[in-house]
């Protein structure tokens, strides 16, 4: 299957753009992203969802060298930075099909985030691979060029004071209120954000951004709701029971939501259904490890299909008949 990227994208390959098109010193272009090879662990998709912090995206394409020589720099600086304030979005510009990017991934062993289904077309790049994007804590794109982010990277990264928030200044009064959210307590965030608005005599510029810190708290809530929904709908229970967890943990203490979540985690791992799938999933990944050190694709396939078999009418069953599938289509 082709990757889907909205194909407001440019042909890599295209006739180079004039320097007058350059994105640096403009806003970034509103971008969103809705499917990925190693998806963003922190759910966050789109330019919206990273605002104010730091944005990675980079043109490449898996039959080009430079961009194949590179990957190990943005692998270093994901590792370095991931869950810091770096987001990656890879873009890949030579049409190649999901499996040829898997292949690339799972050769080089990357763990960042790659595009595969959105729009992404705001960046056209110069008609040359690898391009790469810089977006800065300010929302503006402060670098484009085929190397040299690196370093931009580390600088800008160190501007980021309030992590997760979106934005680095907050009225006077708030601090406290956007030091607990970069924390990540967001119950805390959320109750001083609130008594701050209260106070008699608060001033619009505080209202304005303790509405706007209660927004981000409750947006972090919906995130993690869409995810839970998400993943009960396709049976991926260990996912789903691990991100009830962090809505029921100590981060959300005393809000309901985080009541809510530890009542529906509770009688989700007591459903016998439940379990089965979960027992599914566990059987698909020693197969997964077994499929490693099979010597040939037949006995990879032997593996996959005796677990189908077993495993019938399980979500589990239904991602290793995608991979069997996608075995026969590499032959």
């Amino acid at each position: 299957m082709k990757t889907m990227i909205a194909m407001l994208l440019a042909c890599a390959l295209a006739p180079a753009l004039l320097a007058g098109n350059t994105l640096t010193g403009k806003e970034c272009p509103n971008f969103s992203a809705t499917r990925f090879i190693n998806p963003p662990a922190d759910g966050r998709t789109s330019f919206e969802d990273c605002k104010g912090e730091v944005i990675l995206v980079k043109l490449w394409g898996t039959h080009c060298g430079p961009c194949l020589r590179s990957m190990p720099e943005v692998q270093a600086l994901w590792e370095k930075f991931e869950g810091k304030g770096l987001h990656i979005f890879m873009v890949e510009r030579q049409n190649s099909s999901e499996a040829d990017i898997q292949k690339v991934y799972d050769s080089k062993g990357l763990t960042f985030p790659q595009v595969l289904e959105g729009d992404m077309g705001g960046f056209p790049g110069v008609g040359t691979i690898p391009y790469a994007y810089v977006i800065g804590v300010d929302g503006k794109v402060i670098f484009e060029n085929n190397t040299g982010y690196g370093a931009v990277i580390e600088r800008e990264i160190e501007k980021i004071k309030y992590l997760g928030l979106g934005k680095n200044d907050v009225a006077p009064g708030l601090e406290k209120a956007a030091t607990s959210f970069a924390k990540k307590d967001y119950a805390a965030a959320r109750e001083e954000a609130q008594r701050a608005k209260d106070k008699e005599g608060a001033g619009e510029d505080v209202v304005a951004d303790a509405d706007y810190i209660i927004g981000r708290v409750d947006a972090v809530i919906a995130n993690l709701r869409k995810r839970i929904d998400a993943a009960k709908a396709e049976r991926r229970y260990h996912e789903a029971i691990a991100l009830l967890g962090e809505l029921s943990g100590k981060e959300f203490k005393g809000m309901e939501a985080a009541a809510t979540a530890a009542d529906e985690l509770k009688e989700l791992k007591k459903d016998r259904a439940v379990k089965e799938e979960l027992k599914a999933w566990d059987a698909l990944a020693k197969t997964l490890e077994a499929n490693e050190k099979a010597k040939s694709a037949a006995d990879k396939k032997k593996n996959l299909e005796a677990f189908i078999k077993k495993y019938e009418g399980a979500a589990a069953a239904g991602d290793a008949q995608k991979q069997l599938e996608s075995l026969g289509a590499e032959e």
